[in-house]
């Protein structure tokens, strides 16, 4: 079984759409060891988008998921947006935890050379 610090290491590659600097740099906020959670086969990240209007929220969640379902095939992954930290955030959860949204994205995504 990982931990959330194996996570969290698994994450550093991931970089913010906006600013060429890993999500997990403390510089940035969005991701912390504290926001994950390991249990029964089971990933939870919660993340901190840069701002409460941040464009890029839900970009941010589809590369953290992405990421994990990569680097952890046989755990499911959830992925959602700290509560309250985005102005958007029922848009961006559903962006992010709906497969039929996220598959497209990560297609778009891999068809323009982002993934």
């Amino acid at each position: 079984m990982t931990t959330p610090a194996e996570v969290f290491e698994t994450l550093k590659p991931v970089m913010d759409p906006d600013y060429p600097v890993s999500i997990t740099d403390p510089r940035m906020g969005i991701i912390k060891t504290e926001y994950i959670e390991v249990k029964d086969g089971t990933i939870k990240v919660r993340f901190k988008p840069t701002s409460p209007h941040c464009p890029m929220g839900g970009l941010i969640g589809i590369l953290i998921r992405h990421r994990l379902e990569e680097s952890y095939p046989d755990s499911k992954v959830q992925v959602s947006v700290i509560p309250g930290s985005h102005s958007q955030e029922a848009a961006v959860n559903s962006m992010i935890g709906d497969d039929t949204k996220y598959n497209r994205i990560v297609e778009q995504l891999k068809q323009q050379g982002m993934l």
